[in-house]
Order: C-alpha cells, then structure tokens, then sequence
C-alpha cells in the first residue's frame, strides 16, 4: 500500500466531508425540483381535469406559482452551492497535488489509515 503525506490526509478528509456535502445539496436541488412539478401538475389535475378548483381563481393560482418561484430560487440556491463545492474540492486537491487517481484510490480504501 502506498503512504500518503499528513497534509494529503486531512486533504482527503476535507475532500469527503465537502463531497458529502455536495451530494446532499444535489439531492435538495433535485427534489426540489420534484416537488415543484409535482405541485404544478397537482394544481393543474385539480383546475383542468377534476375541476375542484376554479379556473378563474386568480388568488389560488398566484399563490401556486408563488411557491413554485420560492422552490426554484431554493433549487437555485442549492446547485449554485453544490457547483461551489465542486470548485472547493478541486481546489484542495491542486493545492495539495492529488490526483484524480489518488482520489480515487483513498474512496476504495487503498491506502493505510
């Protein structure tokens, strides 16, 4: 097994925990997303199709689309952090000099702790 230096250690170690991050943000993003389809076409099923609410209330719609504003701007906010993450990890690891390879190797438990 090859050794790594201390520095690359805690290098690594910054590196999963930002990249546990990242993939938490992403799903946020994504599931925000989710939810604010899933409201658009629930609001629609029940104007269009089932016709329990009215079609010409302007109040329930503005509010729908209020709150699908507020989800995109969280989704927004969400990847825009995940994207920064991304940068951050990269960063540590020209920084320090990791290889993608190296980096790999650490997540396969390939080196000695």
């Amino acid at each position: 097994m090859a050794k790594l230096s201390k520095k690359q250690r805690i290098a690594l170690k910054e590196i999963d925990k930002t990249t546990k991050e990242r993939k938490r943000d992403l799903t946020l993003g994504i599931a925000s997303i989710a939810v604010m389809c899933v409201l658009i076409l629930g609001y629609n099923t029940l104007t269009y199709q089932l016709g329990i609410i009215s079609m010409e209330n302007t109040v329930a719609r503005g509010v729908l689309y209020a709150i699908a504003m507020v989800i995109a701007g969280f989704c927004g906010i969400m990847l825009m952090h995940a994207s920064q993450k991304k940068n951050k990890i990269d960063g540590i690891r020209q920084q320090v000099g990791i290889s993608r390879e190296t980096l790999e190797a650490w997540r396969k438990g390939e080196f000695e702790e």
